[in-house]
């Protein structure tokens, strides 16, 4: 009987352990949670500021857009060239 108690004691702090110390699945690759915007008004002068509201605006156009080929497309119309 004291074997039988015994095994059933290790297995009770067996599966509390294997329970308490579970990791969550990681999302799948392109899901999860989005980043949130950027706060553009933080930025160090007037040009990053633009390139920043520019980027958000491309952003919410082609948010619609799935990832891959289409959006990346989507992304290098909407943006503004850099002038060199």
């Amino acid at each position: 009987m004291k074997k039988i108690s015994t095994l059933v004691t290790a297995l009770a702090f067996g599966l509390t352990a294997s329970l308490a110390f579970a990791q969550p699945a990681p999302p799948p690759p392109g899901e999860g949670r989005p980043h949130p915007p950027r706060d553009c008004s933080k930025a160090p002068d007037a040009e990053k500021k633009a390139r920043c509201e520019a980027m958000q605006a491309a952003m919410e156009k082609c948010k619609d857009k799935k990832e891959g080929d289409e959006r990346r497309a989507c992304m290098k119309e909407a943006l503004p060239k850099k002038d060199k």
